[in-house]
């Protein structure tokens, strides 16, 4: 059993979520933004963290290094629904990289992806 986070799910991404995580047993805990999300959890305890990047809310790489920061040892899960055109493709990618998240979706994402995704991450080894 995982200790999975989401966070900044809109109501796509959590209707999705519902659909791929039924028959595993999981602790899934939803939180509205990075912050309350430090407020509610321990980092260290969390497995898993599905977190929604919106660049056209003004989120930004910084938004991506903080969360990579705050969860060191969790697995990480970035959905991303790309509005700025500066932000797609490589420098996005670069990005991505850069802080070893584990998996990046591009929305819009399929129920199959979605699960498959995240039973990857959960047989990755956890981060040191």
């Amino acid at each position: 059993m995982a200790n999975i986070l989401i966070i900044n799910a809109d109501a796509n991404l959590k209707r999705l979520l519902k659909l791929a995580l039924p028959g595993m047993e999981h602790f899934v805990q939803y939180s509205a933004t990075l912050q309350t999300a430090c407020a509610q959890s321990a980092p260290s305890k969390v497995d898993l963290v599905v977190s929604r990047f919106v660049a056209g809310d003004d989120q930004g790489p910084e938004d991506l290094m903080e969360l990579r920061r705050t969860f060191p040892t969790a697995r990480l899960i970035v959905t991303a629904a790309l509005h700025d055109p500066a932000l797609e493709g490589e420098k996005f990618q670069r990005v991505v990289r850069e802080l070893q998240i584990e998996y990046c979706l591009l929305e819009p994402i399929e129920t199959g992806a979605m699960l498959h995704t995240i039973q990857s991450a959960l047989a990755l080894p956890k981060r040191p």
